[in-house]
C-alpha cells in the first residue's frame, strides 16, 4: 500500500515539476527558434518551427544593429561590476561574521534594508549624486552603482563565513596569522561556493540590467545589451526575428556561466543554513 502511494505521489510531483519546466522553457524556446524564421513566416506561423534555418536576423543584429559593441560594453560593465561586489561584501560578510561590537546587529540590518528598498524609488537621487561627480555617459556610473547593491551577496556571505569551523580559525592565529591573511588565505579559499553562488547571481543581473544604464548612458555607441534590444523596437512595428536573435545572443553568457559552475551555486546557497 505504501509502495503504491510512493508510486503515485512521485508520479504526481512528476507532472507538476513537468509541467512547470515547460511553462518556464517553452519561452525561451520560442525566442531561439523565432530567432530563425524571418518576419513574414513569425506572422504567418507564429508557434512554428522555422521551415528552414534563416540567419538573417542574426548578421542584421550583428552588423547594421551593432550588437557587436553593446555585447563589448555589456562585457565591460559587468566583470568589473561582479568583481567588486565579490570583493566588497566577501570583506563585509567577514567582518559581520567575525567582529562583535556594540550595535552590529544593527549596523547589519542597516545594510539589510537595501533589499526591500525598490530601485526605482531612489533614481532621482542616485542621478544627482552621479551627476554632480562628473560620471553621467560613463562606464564608471553603471559600475560603482553595481557596488552599491550587494546586500543579498553580504547576506550570504556572511552566513558561509559563520559556519567555518572555529578550530580552523584558531588555529590559524595560533601560527601568526593576521585577521586579513586568515580573510585572504582560509575564508575565501573555503568560501568558494558561496562566492561563486554570488557571481552568478549578480552577474546575470548586471548584465541583464535595464532601468540604469537607461538612466547613465546618452550615447549610443555605450550602450548595454538591454538598451541595444530596445533599440529594435520601432514606433509602429517590432522587428520580432531581429529581437528574438538578439535576446538569444544576449542570454548565452548567463546561461554559460550557471552551466559551469552550477554545482558550486547549489551548494552555495545551502552553505551556512545551519549557523548562519
Amino acid at each position: 500500500m505504501q509502495t503504491r502511494q510512493h508510486i503515485l505521489s512521485t508520479i504526481v510531483l512528476y507532472i507538476i515539476f513537468g509541467s512547470v519546466f515547460i511553462i518556464v522553457a517553452y519561452p525561451l524556446v520560442w525566442m531561439l527558434y523565432s530567432s530563425l524564421k524571418p518576419q513574414w513566416e513569425i506572422f504567418a506561423n507564429p508557434f512554428s518551427l522555422p521551415n528552414k534555418f534563416f540567419l538573417g536576423n542574426y548578421v542584421k543584429v550583428w552588423t547594421r544593429g551593432n550588437f557587436g559593441t553593446y555585447f563589448f560594453n555589456s562585457i565591460l560593465v559587468t566583470v568589473p561590476s561582479v568583481i567588486g561586489i565579490v570583493f566588497f561584501s566577501s570583506l563585509a560578510g567577514y567582518a559581520f561574521a567575525r567582529f562583535k561590537f556594540k550595535g552590529d546587529k544593527i549596523v547589519f540590518f542597516f545594510f539589510l534594508i537595501g533589499i526591500i528598498i525598490p530601485v526605482q524609488s531612489i533614481i532621482i537621487p542616485s542621478f544627482q549624486i552621479v551627476s554632480k561627480l562628473g560620471l553621467i555617459d560613463t562606464y564608471w556610473a553603471l559600475i560603482f552603482t553595481y557596488f552599491s547593491w550587494g546586500q543579498v551577496a553580504i547576506l550570504i556571505l556572511r552566513a558561509f563565513f559563520r559556519s567555518l569551523p572555529q578550530e580552523i580559525i584558531e588555529s590559524a592565529k595560533m601560527d601568526g596569522c593576521s585577521e586579513f591573511q586568515i580573510y585572504g588565505r582560509i575564508a575565501l579559499p573555503l568560501a568558494k561556493p558561496a562566492i561563486a553562488t554570488v557571481a552568478i547571481f549578480y552577474f546575470v543581473w548586471v548584465w541583464n540590467n535595464f532601468l540604469y544604464p537607461l538612466l547613465y548612458v546618452t550615447s549610443d555607441e555605450m550602450n548595454t545589451i538591454p538598451l541595444g534590444i530596445m533599440l529594435f523596437r520601432g514606433k509602429y512595428s517590432v522587428d520580432w526575428g531581429a529581437q528574438c536573435a538578439a535576446l538569444s545572443i544576449a542570454t548565452i553568457p548567463a546561461v554559460v556561466i550557471y552551466l559551469l559552475f552550477q554545482d558550486k551555486f547549489v551548494r552555495g546557497l545551502t552553505a551556512g543554513a545551519v549557523k548562519g
